[in-house]
């Protein structure tokens, strides 16, 4: 299925002119997250943004080290040993790696600032995605193990919104949650066979009527009758 995905990638997004690398790392990610071979296209399609922001990245990267190198081509030359009626090489200057004067063009803060919020918005979209990835293999985890609904409901806080580092940590967070909604199923079974329980001899109990282990209690507390 990998090969179809990182077909379909470069067919479809091959105006964007991204390295090989780029499209096999993409196509990795979505083979994780389909399941069918019908599921691909639309994958493919999901991933429009972000590969738009690995092209902007990309060419200004390209933008930015072009400028460099213009920028070192100009430090490099020296019009005043420029004769052309000499036909012998410049010398070289005494100092080749003349110290940095420190001062980095506007142009090249801008390109680099740019990159900077490019590559942390890449990182909330990567972590967006895989928040969202892992919270449909938790819940397809608690449905495949039948945790209670009602259980879940009561939690302060939807199971979907944590984070996991792994697939490990699901599942044994998915194991922790179907004990704990099996424990509290019971205890729900065991409060209602108790509230519903019947009298012995199948004897119904009135209003106001109290237990016999009341009454004798009651009985004991009377005053003894004297006989005049």
């Amino acid at each position: 299925m990998f090969e179809k995905i990182l077909a379909e990638l470069k067919t479809k997004y091959k105006n964007l002119g991204l390295s090989e690398t780029i499209l096999k790392a993409k196509a990795k990610q979505i083979e994780k997250a389909v399941k069918t071979e019908g599921e691909i296209a639309d994958a493919v399609a999901g991933v429009e943004d972000d590969l738009a922001i690995f092209q902007s990245f990309a060419d200004q990267n390209r933008t930015l080290a072009k400028k460099i190198e213009d920028l070192e081509k100009a430090k490099g030359t020296d019009p005043k040993s420029a004769d052309p009626t000499d036909p012998k090489p410049t010398d070289p200057p005494a100092n080749p790696n003349p110290a940095p004067t420190g001062d980095v063009p506007e142009w090249a803060k801008a390109i680099i600032e740019s990159n900077k919020t490019l590559a942390e918005s890449l990182t909330a979209m990567k972590t967006k995605e895989a928040q969202q990835t892992n919270a449909q293999k938790l819940q397809a985890k608690l449905t495949e193990l039948k945790v209670s609904q009602a259980y879940l409901d009561l939690l302060p806080q939807s199971p979907t919104e944590r984070t996991f580092q792994n697939d490990e940590e699901i599942e044994a967070f998915a194991t922790s949650l179907k004990a704990k909604s099996e424990a509290y199923d019971q205890s729900v079974a065991n409060g209602a066979l108790k509230s519903n329980a019947t009298p012995l001899f199948g004897e119904a109990k009135k209003e106001g009527d109290v237990s016999p282990d009341v009454q004798s209690y009651l009985d004991s507390k009377k005053p003894a009758k004297t006989n005049e």
